[in-house]
């Protein structure tokens, strides 16, 4: 467990900071706050994650071009849900 202090700092052990490092983002999701450590090597890690999800075997033009369909697909989704909300 961690405490807040006054001014809305959190202090962590030497141990904590030597494995997780000093920068953090700050998720604020609906009822807790998660701090997610930043990579030592951020670019490192989007590799890794770009390889992790097997993106890594696609142009740059063929994402861009599946994530314009994903989106497209999901409006149309959207819109037909829509629709059927109308008429209830």
């Amino acid at each position: 467990m961690a405490l807040m202090d006054e001014k809305g700092r959190v202090t962590f052990g030497k141990e904590d900071r030597k494995r997780y490092g000093r920068k953090f983002w700050i998720l604020r999701l609906k009822d807790e706050i998660v701090l997610k450590p930043v990579p030592r090597d951020p670019v490192a890690d989007l590799q890794r994650m770009w390889k992790e999800a097997g993106l890594n075997k696609y142009s740059i033009k063929q994402i861009k071009k599946m994530a314009e369909e994903e989106a497209e697909k999901e409006a149309w989704e959207g819109w037909k849900r829509s629709q059927r909300a109308g008429r209830k």
